[in-house]
């Protein structure tokens, strides 16, 4: 079949969904010929063939959606048998879903407050414009099919729109191969380069928005154990001065920026930290446990990832907004070397049965149900 990909920016770098997206494709590509529509290119195999959507403007960014939704409509119009897209548009046939729906604001809202929503929604150009947008992307019809990456993100997007419910199918994002343990001695060590020694405890702590994955329980959370060999390395697009850290633990809290290699990092820390607040997946967790790295994490109605996990295979937060059990979870990775052990050895049997293989096969379903429909009219 041939293919159209839609994302505006293919980048495996940029995010959770461009990951998803790009590995996605990479693979798909070996088996159909696959057509890139992005904004953005950062990696191009030379099996994909690319066209660049023009991005007029950075801001307002609903303006830009549109557009993007708009040209990409334009530029794959009756060409493909298949347009699948991993961004907020009209008009693909497959939807890749990662992020829950722009309508939670709303549909969560009771009494008053929801009232008062709808009453700011009627004079923001920006909300109304995103829910027009994602109203036409949910529409259900019969040459269109949904795939959801976990399902956390299944039933907030059921839960807004009903009709989804027999369109819908799950996807799991897998592993890298390149990420799996290996024992590699010869990796960089990541304490050195810290400036630490094996006297510290270094919890990787992966994120973007670092309020919303639980840096300010992460600080809390250190400020009760008062322990100086425990050091948080940071790994994402956050900044420093974004974040009021206590001058006690100035030293401990290390900002890497964005990694492009996480490989080192999984095999270099002592444990990954994830007490995020809302997460449709996680794949730093799966990444983690796939390099034989102890995690800690917030519970399935936080994170998509946890709704497969049980506590043998990670110590699980009851509540991520508690530093007191954050404090206690990272206390016992800490003290007790054989539950770091026996955690990292069962989530990494767990993460092997979690690989891009099953995402290729369950996506290539829903290609096949859409292409025996009938002819496609994009």
């Amino acid at each position: 079949m041939k293919i159209a990909v839609l994302i505006r920016n293919f980048d495996i770098n940029a995010g959770g969904a461009e990951r998803y997206c790009v590995e996605l494709t990479k693979r798909l590509s070996k088996i159909h010929e696959v057509h890139v529509f992005s904004q953005h290119a950062h990696q191009q195999p030379s099996d994909i063939v690319f066209h660049r959507i023009p991005q007029w403007f950075k801001k307002p960014r609903y303006i830009n959606q549109w557009l993007f939704s708009y040209l990409t409509k334009r530029a794959t119009r009756n060409k493909f048998n298949i347009v699948h897209s991993h961004d907020m548009v009209t008009h693909a046939n497959i939807h890749t879903l990662h992020v829950p729906c722009f309508r939670t604001k709303w549909s969560q809202a009771t009494g008053l407050n929801k009232v008062l929503r709808w009453i700011l929604t009627v004079i923001s150009a920006r909300k109304l414009a995103y829910l027009h947008l994602e109203n036409k992307q949910m529409q259900v019809l019969e040459n269109k099919h949904f795939i959801s990456v976990s399902e956390y993100l299944s039933k907030n997007l059921v839960l807004n729109y009903p009709k989804l419910i027999h369109h819908i199918i799950i996807a799991y994002p897998g592993a890298n191969q390149s990420q799996q343990f290996t024992g590699n001695s010869s990796l960089p060590k990541v304490k050195e380069k810290l400036g630490l020694n094996d006297k510290n405890f270094l919890l990787l702590f992966v994120a973007n928005d670092l309020n919303k994955k639980g840096m300010p329980t992460i600080l809390q959370a250190l400020n009760i154990l008062n322990n100086k060999h425990i050091h948080v390395a940071i790994a994402g697009n956050g900044k420093r001065n974004e974040n009021q850290i206590p001058g006690v633990l100035q030293k401990n809290i290390h900002f890497l920026g964005v990694v492009k290699n996480m490989t080192h990092l999984y095999h270099g820390a002592d444990a990954l930290i994830h007490p995020t607040l809302v997460d449709t997946y996680g794949m730093s967790i799966l990444e983690a446990m796939s390099a034989k790295l102890p995690v800690i994490v917030s519970n399935k109605n936080y994170c998509g990832f946890s709704e497969h996990l049980n506590n043998n295979q990670a110590l699980i937060l009851q509540d991520p907004k508690d530093p007191i059990e954050l404090s206690e979870k990272i206390n016992k990775l800490l003290l007790n070397q054989s539950l770091r052990d026996s955690l990292a050895e069962n989530g990494y049997k767990k993460s092997q049965a979690i690989t891009w293989e099953n995402t290729v096969q369950k996506t290539l379903l829903a290609y096949n149900t859409i292409h025996k429909t009938k002819k496609l009219k994009i």
